[in-house]
């Protein structure tokens, strides 16, 4: 996962609630970053198996939510990592939009998978009266001018970004 603002902000929503959070990674530096802003555990996608993991860590539970924007790459994980009844919210597909649907552990497990794109007026207004009484505020990773938009999509490109990279126009 590339910590993009849509996973950093997840992780602040997921505190703001009360929730504990375990984040995904295949960026070692990313992973301590996201600890030191609140999340409770870290799996290292590169080095540790995610649904294993993810299960030792709620000693074999699994998670009740996982919101995932990634894709392909990861969903087979993101689906075994989930308790019986649990949902996953996906809103990306970096790395492909055609994962296997691994039917029978969705009808077994009683799962649900629910597409978020973003949402109404009145949860916005919500969105920005929790955001006034909390700490959370967007991660922002760089930012470039118009004219360096290039640079910036570079980065983008690298996935070494952590959290938003912003263009400033004018």
């Amino acid at each position: 996962m590339r910590f993009s603002g849509v996973s950093l902000a997840a992780l602040q929503l997921a505190k703001a609630a009360g929730a504990k959070v375990i984040v995904t990674s295949r960026d070692a530096g990313k992973l301590e970053r996201a600890v030191q802003m609140g999340a409770d555990g870290a799996v290292h996608g590169a080095t540790q198996d995610i649904a294993r993991t993810v299960l030792e860590m709620t000693d074999g539970r699994g998670v009740d939510v996982v919101i995932e924007n990634v894709g392909a790459a990861v969903w087979s994980a993101a689906l075994k990592s989930l308790v019986r009844g649990g949902r996953l919210v996906t809103c990306g597909a970096t790395t492909g939009d055609q994962p296997g649907a691994d039917l029978r552990r969705m009808f077994i497990r009683q799962l649900k998978v629910f597409g978020s794109t973003l949402g109404t007026l009145a949860e916005f207004r919500d969105l920005l009266a929790l955001c006034e009484r909390s700490p959370m505020r967007p991660v922002i990773d760089s930012v470039y001018p118009l004219d360096d938009v290039t640079q910036a999509l570079d980065r983008l490109e690298s996935g070494r970004q952590f959290g938003k990279v912003a263009v400033t126009v004018g």
